[in-house]
């Protein structure tokens, strides 16, 4: 599965809501504020995202059922430097069969998606041509480089998965097994250090934009998921 958010053809909105503390940016947890706005791709069924609320907590709530696309928000300057990146997650089930190693298996309920912007130049050529060919296909452009931080069955946490297409698509385990489903689970990463690792030898650039995904396009099941207070800082 690719990832769309850089360069893509329905253009990000920039605006943002900022938390009180103006180092940080907290974006909300309603899918119909800017700048969230959802990114669909040709071909495909949207996966749907609305406002929810679970045990008092307000959410972006992503429901799948055999379908892909995301809810994307631009990041802009002070933030788009930022290295700390949290936010919560609510998963009632993963999703039965799911295994990101595995081309035919690649589903998620949550994935945060990270697009760093770079020197497109220094792309390889195998990864240019599979680029080109989803935006020709999905009429999006892959960015630079991103991070899929996703909750897989089995895979240990921090485990790093190379994407079957594009090399320049990494996804992180930050949660596995079946520990923390039905409940609230907090998480934070430096996504500047988790780009160093994941990308050896390059350095991060500026934060593009933010991305939710949840997506069963590939096993054709469905799944639930929620999000909130998705932060930069």
């Amino acid at each position: 599965m690719l990832l769309l958010l850089g360069g893509c053809a329905n253009t990000l909105d920039s605006r943002q809501s900022v938390s009180a503390s103006t180092d940080r940016l907290l974006l909300p947890n309603n899918p119909l504020e800017a700048p969230w706005q959802p990114i669909v791709i040709r071909f495909k069924t949207p996966t749907e995202y609305s406002r929810a609320e679970i045990d008092g907590v307000p959410c972006i709530l992503g429901e799948a059922k055999s379908s892909w696309s995301l809810l994307g928000a631009r990041v802009s300057a002070p933030y788009t430097l930022a290295s700390n990146l949290s936010w919560r997650w609510h998963v009632p089930n993963l999703v039965s069969g799911a295994d990101n190693e595995s081309r035919d298996r690649d589903d998620a309920p949550v994935r945060i998606v990270v697009a760093f912007k770079g020197d497109r130049e220094k792309i390889d050529a195998i990864d240019r041509s599979a680029m080109n060919m989803a935006k020709l296909i999905g009429g999006w452009e892959i960015p630079f480089a991103s991070l899929q931080y996703i909750w897989e069955p089995d895979a240990k946490v921090d485990t790093i998965i190379n994407h079957h297409t594009v090399s320049r698509i990494k996804k992180i385990v930050v949660r596995s097994g079946s520990q923390g489903l039905g409940s609230w689970v907090d998480l934070e990463r430096d996504v500047r250090a988790d780009f160093r690792r994941a990308f050896a030898g390059e350095e991060p650039g500026e934060i593009e934009s933010i991305g939710l995904m949840t997506d069963t396009d590939t096993l054709h099941g469905t799944a639930r998921g929620c999000y909130a207070n998705v932060s930069l800082r």
